[in-house]
């Protein structure tokens, strides 16, 4: 029995050995890899430092190939959802063409670190925010204007400094555009209350939205209230069903017992017990049958962009994790199993959203070029199109991302590369 203890003893302390060195080995060659993206080659502007933004230390970098480049300040999604803890090899592939600015904002990602705030977020001081750190770039690169570049809220944020300070802005890129409050779907909503009314046929539906429009149909969405309109909208929901699987017996046989008049029983009276059990026993499963296999061609909002993972990556996150020059490693345990809520509420964020939102939607005359990259699902019912559509710009594109769901501007940086190589290009010939 002793010698079986003592084995078993020794067989821990080898495995603690190893795991020592394999810990060790990590750590030196963490230790290499910020060395090397802490390098300053010659005309390379590569720094962090915190800045005095409205009495509150906030924290940028700031990576360029070229002083004489024109400087880009990225604006994170959220509010207070920075990536800063992994997104520096994405900047660097754009510094031939700008300097690039990241910006932790007010309680978020090295500024939520290094001074967290209890106090009240509001839209206002967040534009105070901009507009202080703003001057204050400018001033410090020796520029008159910058891009802006947003993701997401961000895209929101920049749209609002843009229209409001057009003589500070050289143009905008916006990145899977923030849709917060509906602010974007009159047009849909008019378009869906013009098919209840017979103005519009399925067929006109179908060429303008694809299916997406019947798949994210709703009385809250729409604000359609009469029975006999979200009867039809129902409707449309199994003639797409029943479309889709002309060559698949098993789901079409389930697609002719889609009960839309139990389904707008159900919307109509949500408070209902007997139609919510029956709405689970009959309609439910058929939903998440068809969510199962056309899961893909379902664009609700920002549903593929929540299946995206780190793996998706043209670049290992893992890797650019490890190797941040910005974070130590207690920093990125914190940032990495952070409450979500620490930053900014869920209700404060929508309030935000919507504040922000809410500039954008009768201004659509900008002053400078207007840029929009977006993953072809997630324009949920084609809003974002539309809105990019009625917008007026001195140049403006607009691209999708092939099976690109909300965070595939990033994730794909080649190809966000690319798009803003081809904007730089633009803006030095123009």
């Amino acid at each position: 029995m002793q010698k079986a203890v003592k084995k078993l003893i020794k067989i821990f302390k080898w495995i603690g050995i190893v795991l020592l060195g394999m810990i060790i080995i990590l750590l030196i060659v963490r230790l290499i890899g910020k060395m090397y993206y802490n390098r300053i080659p010659d005309g390379v502007i590569n720094e962090s430092m915190y800045l005095d933004v409205n009495g509150q230390e906030q924290w940028i970098s700031i990576y360029g190939e070229n002083k004489d480049n024109p400087v880009m300040l990225f604006l994170h999604g959220g509010p207070g959802d920075s990536y800063s803890y992994a997104d520096f090899q994405i900047w660097r592939k754009l510094a031939k063409d700008y300097t690039v600015v990241n910006w932790d904002q007010r309680n978020a990602g090295r500024t939520w670190l290094h001074n967290s705030q209890d106090s009240e977020i509001t839209p206002e001081l967040m534009r105070s925010d901009l507009e202080a750190l703003t001057d204050q770039i400018l001033a410090y690169t020796g520029k008159d204007k910058l891009t802006l570049l947003g993701i997401s809220f961000g895209t929101l944020y920049a749209d609002d400094y843009a229209l409001r300070h057009p003589e500070k802005v050289e143009c905008v890129i916006d990145l899977s555009v923030g849709v917060h409050a509906g602010i974007y779907t009159e047009q849909m909503r008019q378009d869906a209350r013009n098919y209840c009314d017979g103005l519009l046929s399925y067929d006109d539906i179908l060429a303008k939205y694809s299916y997406d429009f019947f798949c994210c149909a709703g009385k809250d969405e729409l604000g359609i209230t009469e029975s006999a309109d979200i009867q039809k909208m129902n409707d449309g929901i199994k003639l797409v069903y029943l479309e889709w699987t002309e060559n698949d017996p098993e789901l079409h046989a389930m697609a002719e017992q889609y009960d839309t008049e139990l389904l707008t029983q159900a919307l109509l009276d949500p408070d209902n017990s007997d139609l919510r059990e029956a709405y689970k026993e009959r309609i439910f499963p058929i939903d998440y049958k068809f969510q199962e296999k056309y899961g893909d061609q379902l664009h609700f909002g920002w549903q593929l962009g929540w299946q995206e993972t780190v793996f998706d990556a043209d670049f290992s996150v893992l890797s650019s994790v490890w190797f941040n020059p910005y974070y130590k490693l207690p920093e990125l345990f914190r940032i990495l199993t952070y409450n979500s809520e620490s930053f900014i509420s869920s209700d404060k964020v929508n309030l935000i959203g919507d504040s922000f939102a809410q500039t954008l939607k009768d201004n659509t005359e900008y002053q400078m070029p207007f840029y929009v990259l977006q993953g072809d699902h997630d324009d949920p019912c084609g809003i974002i199109k539309n809105y990019y559509d009625s917008v007026t710009a001195p140049d403006k594109d607009f691209r999708y991302l092939e099976n690109g769901g909300h965070m595939s501007p990033m994730l794909r940086s080649e190809e966000l590369a690319a798009f803003v190589h081809d904007i730089a290009e633009k803006q030095r010939n123009s």
